[in-house]
């Protein structure tokens, strides 16, 4: 839905992968921003 702009629903499809967007109203992209990666459910 791009007519809509950052304030859209966008939907996208993907299999076999849990994936998150996240983008602020700015445009930010955080994941771009983390400096510290992580991995969640890890086994140490």
């Amino acid at each position: 839905y791009p007519e809509l702009g950052m304030e859209a629903v966008w939907r996208i499809e993907v299999e076999d992968f849990p994936a998150f967007i996240v983008v602020d109203d700015k445009g930010n992209d955080f994941f771009a921003q983390v400096t510290t990666p992580v991995t969640l459910g890890a086994k140490d």
